[in-house]
């Protein structure tokens, strides 16, 4: 009786447990098969490449020709397997009649000189006092490979490159990135190209510290060189006030002046630490980085025509 409350006839163990040994022996099979390889996005009957290339005009909002783009988005490893593929079936592996394309390098090449030319104006803009070697330091984070090519992910260019694998790599997407920004030069004008640039490869630093990018190794030495540069007298590092001293959570701090005048100061868990810190914070300071610095007015780099200036 309890059988049949439970699964409805007699015969119901018998059906879950038929039902259970199925599924199980299904399961087995699919681990033991492993993964399903990795496929081309164009193997798949629902792709249409020339759809997704007009697609990707407008979600930008840049008018360039599909023929440009559909070269900017060309690896040059998609090219080497198409020569390949013609030379093991006999045909000519140079004949420009079928091969009427070409790969992205030199778009490549031209769009990250448009993107470190406008960059490196833009930062020297917003931070006038920053030394040049951290304008290059920040301006070769943003068009490093890790950091474009995670933009260019984002932003879908990953199904629309044509490579020789299904999934590009990091190299491929900065590529592509780079040539879609020649593109745009290519097809408007440097305006349209720094504006994709400042929307999109700029806007990275939003919530990062310039100071963290830029990594001094020796502060105090730097601060000494700014200060001569200046004509002012070298820093002197004084000790504020130490608290603990004779336990393991002892606090320094050390405050930095230049002929009687403050420059900065922090603390550390030792003085050396606290002197270091606080050469770092008077360098800040000096450069006009501290956290008390207004984040980078994209409206106002638009006004001062830095959009526009070659």
């Amino acid at each position: 009786m309890v059988r049949l409350l439970r699964y409805g006839t007699i015969f119901g163990p018998l059906k879950d447990r038929w039902r259970y040994l199925y599924k199980t022996d299904l399961y087995k099979r699919r681990i033991e098969a492993g993964p399903e390889p990795e496929r081309f996005r164009s193997a798949l009957i629902n792709w249409n490449y020339d759809a997704e290339l007009h697609a990707c005009t407008h979600r930008f909002g840049e008018k360039i020709n599909i023929e440009s783009l559909r070269h900017a988005l060309t690896d040059s490893s998609f090219l080497n397997q198409i020569v390949k593929q013609r030379t093991e079936a006999g045909l000519a592996a140079n004949d420009q009649t079928t091969l009427s394309f070409t790969h992205n390098e030199e778009l490549a090449k031209r769009g990250e000189q448009i993107a470190e030319d406008f960059l490196r104006r833009a930062l020297q803009y917003w931070y006038p006092k920053f030394p040049q070697e951290g304008i290059d330091t920040i301006t070769k984070f943003l068009l490093s490979e890790p950091t474009i090519a995670d933009i260019s992910s984002g932003l879908g260019f990953k199904t629309l490159i044509r490579c020789d694998v299904p999934s590009p790599h990091s190299t491929m997407l900065k590529k592509a990135f780079l040539a879609f920004i020649g593109a745009i030069d290519e097809n408007n004008d440097r305006h349209r190209a720094e504006l994709f640039v400042a929307d999109f490869i700029l806007t990275h630093l939003v919530g990062k510290d310039i100071n963290e990018i830029w990594h001094i190794k020796n502060p105090m030495g730097l601060l000494t060189k700014v200060l001569e540069e200046n004509g002012r007298q070298a820093p002197e590092s004084r000790l504020i006030w130490a608290t603990g001293v004779s336990s393991v959570l002892s606090t320094y701090v050390v405050g930095i002046y230049s002929n009687k005048e403050y420059l900065g100061k922090s603390a550390g868990a030792t003085i050396s630490i606290a002197e270091e810190m606080a050469a770092r914070d008077a360098l800040r300071r000096l450069f006009e980085t501290d956290e008390q610095r207004a984040p980078i007015p994209f409206d106002k780099l638009y006004k001062k025509g830095l959009l526009i200036d070659k």
